[in-house]
């Protein structure tokens, strides 16, 4: 499978947003099948439900007008309901292995003279929305908890393509889910299939949490959009009444759905809404100019629901549709692709209570045997048919997947990874630094025995060191439901120093190779390291470690760069105390992030509204242990997104350190001058390629995204309709040496009399036409007075 497909899969479901053991098999069962068509013009029907009375069982007939039930034999008592359709009940006398029943709908919208089309009347329409708020919040007050099951259905389409073969991906699940008071919620996948071109694993396709379309917003990527039916809705929409329709032989009030404001992300669409009790019983929106999703458009989401002997009208049908525009071709991925995902919502039961370990941190799971069903087990739970064209697109595709690369795939498969090598790269197989030089090897993670045994192993040769570096480490899982893991590692390696802004795992190969940028420092290390890290509560994480190294100073090796070849190495590479360091280390990490466990394999969900807090201890001393080194090291870390008065993101990122002892230059607090080349948040831009240091450090960095939003709500005439986004940031730090005792190299630290500060701005969407890829440029200003750059512009990229 292309990871690419599989990225771009759950980036489009995103904008949606405990074990339980599947039903069981009926020991017999008889099949009812057949098509539901409009009496007056023969046309099938697309989204009929089909109820069967006093079971959980329902159905949803597909585009084609098909639907087909799993029953036990016997008599059973059939309801076809469709908005703006006769209801229909049928008895039927199920004893055959296969029971044809096709059935037809007369349309109802005639039935009230004088009643059925209105004239955008908006006073009644004020009524009737004010009267569906009220019922929302009477419900709502009603209902403690409930389960359902679900069949989801999602299909990527080629635009350019028709007929079987402009289907490009089909993923299928069978889920129970699991909703408590306020707002609790789990999802388990118990069954999967999938087409040839998705690996099972990436199949994570639910119903998610945009089922709750009565909550008062409802998050999609970076906005926050009030509801139809929110407390405060009438302050952002109005609404007209349009229709009478009929909804199981019952007069159903239709709305459109008006946003106030065209510079608020709002919906846009039709609420449909039942007379005398005035519960919502369909939805069908998309979504104004102001929302704007990259890459993404023709956003559609709609719902029906279904009234239940409990009193509550739930939803049975949700679909969401859209289309995603890439700008650039990538091999075996067509340019400009259709989604479409269905969810058929079933057996709900109401007020059961749930176990008090039900909802955790894990909102998705994965049942064990989810990729083990058989067809006949499947079948029971698979609600809406799949249609003769994406029975054939299955087919066609696994026979695909089967056919080897052509050559010119095998071609352009080889020259995208030489662009990834070299741009994000495998830093495990090639780098490039100026203490290394270049850096060949093999290296990587694997669990050849067992998922509970992940082995480390890497070796390869820095050619300009002119030394062979390894490093092997294992872990092991003691427990799953703990996400205990003890481990250790053994290296002979180049070692980058902690920093505050970039992060360790990000590779300066390009940056490096083409221009001398890098932010980091090095040394060599020899010696291991012994760690246990384990869930202590839900969402905060703990470790333990005791490290035991010699550390050396690594020279320079190398000033070659590409495009700079002239010029000198710009920044030198500080010496370390050489020594054996023996230390213990301990940290707590809090992370909001909610998790998805697939299998072995724990993924977080990337949030917009996300908080992640590590606070950390390091302990080194010679009366603990034999050791050259005798230091404590406090440092705390925050990252706090969230969403802010409608008008955007705003981010924040802080640090605090401090040590006592004599800490040596190897563990000093460094705030870097970022890799430059990728544009994100919390990077200081006019540091050029001064790095500061010392044992006591403060940092803190602000970003507020406002995307479009605020040159559309400003209303001026040009502004307005400007396609670009807009974010502004500042951030300041102060770094210094407090009771330290002088080292050789201190002189060529940089630390601050007083705090750096610096603000700016950018602007980003300057290259739709290369979706996914963002060009921004971003212009900075130093507000402090150090001799570095006072004013930096910058040009970057992002996905």
């Amino acid at each position: 499978m292309n990871n690419f497909a599989i990225v771009l899969c759950l980036i489009v479901c995103s904008v949606t947003g405990v074990l339980a053991q599947p039903p069981q098999q009926p020991v017999e069962y008889v099949v009812v099948e057949g098509t539901v068509t409009d009496s007056t013009d023969a046309s099938p029907l697309d989204r009929v439900t089909v109820r069967v009375e006093g079971s959980g069982v329902s159905t949803l007939t597909n585009s084609e007008g098909k639907y087909r039930l799993l029953l036990a034999p016997g008599t059973w008592r059939l309801h076809f309901s469709h908005v703006a359709f006769k209801h229909r009940a049928i008895q039927i006398v199920a004893d055959r292995e296969t029971n044809l029943l096709d059935v037809t709908l007369e349309r109802a919208v005639y039935e009230l003279p004088g009643a059925t089309v209105y004239s955008r009347q908006y006073d009644a329409a004020q009524r009737i929305i004010l009267e569906a708020i009220r019922r929302k919040k009477d419900i709502l007050s009603q209902l403690a908890d409930y389960q359902y099951d679900a069949y989801t259905k999602f299909i990527v389409t080629d635009l350019a393509k028709d007929g079987a073969e402009s289907i490009f991906l089909i993923a299928e699940s069978q889920t129970t889910a699991f909703w408590e008071r306020p707002d609790k919620y789990k999802e388990i996948i118990t069954a999967r299939r999938q087409s040839g071109n998705i690996d099972a694993e990436n199949n994570l396709v639910t119903v998610g949490q945009i089922l709750n379309f009565n909550a008062n917003r409802i998050e999609i990527g970076r906005f926050s959009i009030v509801t139809p039916t929110a407390t405060d809705a009438l302050s952002s929409y109005n609404y007209y009444l349009i229709d009478t329709v009929f909804l199981d032989n019952r007069p159903v009030f239709r709305l459109e759905i008006e946003p106030k404001s065209v510079a608020e992300p709002l919906f846009v669409g039709t609420i449909d809404i039942a007379d005398s009790t005035f519960d919502v019983v369909a939805v069908d929106v998309g979504v104004n100019d102001a929302v704007r999703l990259p890459f993404v458009d023709s956003l559609r989401y709609s719902q029906r629901f279904a009234h239940f002997s409990d009193g509550f009208w739930m939803p049975v049908d949700i679909r969401l549709t859209g289309q995603v525009h890439l700008g650039i071709k990538f091999p075996g991925i067509p340019k400009d692709l259709g989604f479409a995902q269905s969810a058929s919502l079933y057996s709900y039961s109401f007020e059961q209570g749930h176990d008090k370990d039900r909802f955790d941190e894990f909102i998705i799971e994965v049942q064990d045997g989810a990729d083990d069903i058989d067809s006949s087990t499947w079948a029971v739970r698979q609600t809406i048919p799949l249609t003769t064209i994406e029975l054939a697109a299955y087919h066609l595709i696994d026979s695909l997947e089967s056919l080897p690369p052509s050559p010119g795939e095998v071609a352009m498969s080889a020259l995208l990874a030489s662009v990834y090598l070299a741009t994000v790269g495998y830093p495990d197989l090639f780098h490039f630094n100026r203490v290394e030089g270049y850096y060949l090897g093999i290296g990587g993670r694997v669990s050849p025995f067992s998922p509970d045994l992940n082995l480390r192993l890497k070796s390869g040769y820095a050619f300009d060191r002119e030394k062979w570096q390894h490093e092997y480490g294992a872990a092991y899982r003691v427990s799953r439901s703990q996400r205990l893991w003890v481990g250790g590692y053994w290296r002979d390696d180049i070692v980058k120093r902690p920093t505050i802004v970039s992060e360790l795992t990000y590779n300066p190969t390009f940056a490096a190779l083409g221009w001398k940028l890098d932010p980091f420092d090095y040394y060599h290390e020899r010696g291991f390291e012994l760690y246990a890290e384990s869930k202590l509560v839900n969402f905060v994480d703990g470790r333990l470690g005791y490290i035991d190294v010699r550390q050396t100073s690594a020279p320079l090796t190398n000033d070659h760069s590409i495009f700079e070849d002239s010029d000198p190495i710009i920044r030198d590479n500080p010496a370390i105390i050489d020594g054996r360091l023996r230390a213990f280390n301990a940290s707590l990490t809090y992370d909001s992030r909610p998790l998805m466990r697939s299998k072995n394999r724990v993924i977080r969900i990337d949030d917009i509204e996300r908080t992640m807090l590590t606070v950390g201890i390091e302990y080194a001393s010679p009366d603990l242990i034999d050791n050259d080194f005798e230091y404590r090291r406090y440092f705390a870390r925050l990252f706090h997104r969230q969403r802010s008065l409608g008008m955007g993101v705003t981010t924040l990122n802080a640090f605090l350190g401090a040590s006592d002892g004599d800490l040596p230059p190897q563990r000093y607090f460094t705030v870097d001058h970022g890799n430059g080349i990728l544009y994100g948040n919390g990077e200081f831009s006019t540091l050029n390629q001064n790095n500061f240091a010392g044992n006591r450090v403060a940092a803190v960095y602000l970003n507020h995204d406002f995307d479009r939003l605020l040159f559309r709500k400003s209303g001026l005439p040009l502004i307005k309709d400007v396609p670009f986004t807009l974010q502004v940031f500042s951030g300041a730090f102060w770094s210094e040496f407090r009771d330290h005792k002088t080292v050789a190299g201190d002189e060529l630290i940089n630390t601050t009399a007083g705090p750096y500060a610096e603000a700016g701005f950018g602007l980003g969407n300057l290259t739709p036409h290369l979706a996914p890829f963002n060009m921004g440029v971003f212009f900075t200003w130093q507000v402090s007075k150090y001799d570095t750059d006072t004013f930096n512009w910058m040009i970057g990229f992002a996905f």
